[in-house]
């Protein structure tokens, strides 16, 4: 089917447009949030653009991102000019960023948990003490699925286990495969997984419904094209042509968009609820680590921390990080955290969301690509044509291992392969296993991990340098609190148990932030 739909778009761009709107963009670009997997979302949105494409009688480029941050930050800075956005996205794409929404899916979002057909589970109760599978954190779909468990006395830890996963069809694939007993997903991922296994799925508990997908337009987009793409979008259940690409998305169709229905996402947000839910001030305080290791990986080398800086401050300290930079990200936009450690280019958005800096490593941050000992790489232009491993995109590590290989020569996407695994000390695995020509890491990750993982390997290359790992505390938290944790961390040089700490995370000595730094980060894409 790809190779159809790359035929055909081949097809249809030989074919002559007529002129477009003087004030129009050379091409539209549709952007897709990233609910699918990025060849599933070209293969299944391949025909919306093409269908557009030909409405408007101007070129319209499909693109596709991993990630619901990477997305975010695409509709921030409006790239997208036509934009399938989820209803948590509304709040920002709409009534901040400014797009226009040209049509909202025919019926409203449910979330159901679904199971296998021949499972025992018939109840959500039923799902007690098994691990349940999970979109990506960020999508709306988890969103609401959590929010359902929150309110039925599941509490993840404790009652049941959370495992998240990159689309709603590798969530899915984990019920079929018996790996999880339920996914938290909605209909039509469930039906186009059904139609391309031939399974059959049962859903046991639905959630609430609230306002769902909607396509949007940017402003530049002109009033004449809106409305031919609203036009064009809600008649898409008119035609043969529609209903058949519809079919294939699952999706029943479009409206006429309904903006005040989406008033009620400004304040649905299970992860300030959750956070309004801990432990009161004073009782507790809750560490937060940046998932750039494995979750048990990070738990061994902070726990020394803990004790450290409960003591500093006369009360428990407790760690928590996430499965991913984007649940990360979501947890601290949601101020969960009151003390936080992060890599250098989270700590703006740190700072706008009410952290304040504490220490830094005195030492500045500089990556390597590390290779097989034996083998035949010595320069970072020996890996044209190759596939190079690198932690999660928006890691400092793979910023600055991008901007090495373009320095080298090199385009990534192009000239050579880049495979982003969830942590460093995945991305190490890929070397070890000869799947992969290189890591993009440091030599302090290295010291973090078991000595198995850097056996036998070597590095080359060095990236630029930036300033290092930073320690942050949220300004919920006293002038006093804030200063006995700054003072604590700083002076853990100073004597042997602090040593010890060190020692445990690997990052070297902390000194007070010179803020100037953070502020003024080199660009790196």
């Amino acid at each position: 089917m790809f190779r159809l739909l790359f035929a055909f778009a081949l097809a249809l761009a030989s074919i002559p447009l007529p002129a477009a709107p003087k004030d129009a963009p050379a091409s539209y670009r549709l952007g897709i949030f990233p609910y699918m997997a990025p060849r599933q979302t070209v293969e299944f949105y391949g025909p919306v653009a093409a269908s557009m494409e030909a409405a408007l009688k101007h070129p319209v480029r499909l693109e596709s991102v991993q990630t619901f941050a990477a997305f975010g930050r695409a509709m921030a800075q409006q790239k997208y000019d036509i934009a399938l956005i989820q209803p948590f996205d509304y709040p920002t794409a709409v009534e901040k960023t400014g797009y226009l929404p040209l049509a909202q899916f025919a019926v409203p979002l449910v979330t159901q948990f679904f199971v296998r057909d021949d499972s025992r589970y018939r109840t959500l109760n039923d799902l007690r003490g098994t691990t349940i599978a999970m979109p990506p954190e960020p999508a709306a779909n988890t969103r609401m699925a959590l929010r359902a468990l929150h309110d039925n006395q599941l509490i993840p830890g404790r009652d049941i286990e959370i495992r998240y996963f990159n689309s709603h069809d590798s969530c899915i694939q984990q019920v079929w495969a018996g790996s999880a007993s339920a996914c938290g997903t909605a209909k039509p991922p469930i039906q186009v997984f059904e139609q391309r296994m031939q399974a059959r799925l049962r859903p046991i508990y639905d959630t609430p419904p609230i306002p769902h997908i909607m396509f949007v337009a940017n402003p530049r987009v002109p009033a004449g094209q809106r409305a031919k793409l609203r036009e064009l979008i809600i008649g898409w259940s008119e035609t043969g042509k529609g209903r058949v690409m519809l079919k294939n998305l699952g999706f029943p169709g479009f409206v006429t968009p309904k903006p005040a229905e989406y008033a009620v996402m400004r304040n649905y947000d299970p992860a300030v609820i959750i956070a309004r839910a801990a432990p009161a001030a004073g009782k507790e305080r809750v560490l937060g680590v940046f998932p750039f290791l494995g979750i048990r990986q990070l738990a061994q080398n902070f726990a020394p921390t803990l004790p450290a800086l409960g003591k500093a401050i006369g009360t428990t300290v407790r760690l928590r990080t996430a499965t991913n930079f984007d649940s990360f990200g979501d947890a601290l936009a949601a101020e969960t955290y009151d003390i936080v450690v992060l890599q250098p280019f989270d700590y703006a958005m740190a700072s706008k969301h009410g952290y304040l800096p504490l220490a830094g490593m005195s030492d500045l941050l500089q990556g390597s690509f590390f290779v097989r000992e034996n083998s035949s790489y010595h320069r970072i232009a020996d890996f044209k044509g190759k596939v190079v491993a690198m932690p999660p995109v928006d890691s400092v590590q793979s910023r600055l291992g991008r901007h090495a290989l373009r320095k080298a020569g090199l385009t990534p996407g192009r000239d050579v392969t880049i495979d982003y695994r969830k942590t460093h000390d995945s991305c190490l695995l890929q070397v070890q296993q000869g799947l992969a020509a290189a890591c993009t890491t440091s030599t302090i990750t290295l010291a973090m991990l078991p000595g198995e993982m850097s056996r036998g390997l070597r590095g080359l290359g060095l990236t630029e340098k930036v300033p290092g790992i930073v320690f942050m505390a949220h300004k919920r938290l006293s002038a006093n609190t804030r200063r006995q944790l700054r003072d604590e961390i700083v002076s853990w040089k100073d004597s042997v148990d602090g040593r010890k700490i060190l020692q445990s995370i690997h990052l070297g000595d902390f000194v007070p932030v010179n803020i100037d730094t953070y502020r003024h980060l080199p660009e790196f894409d």
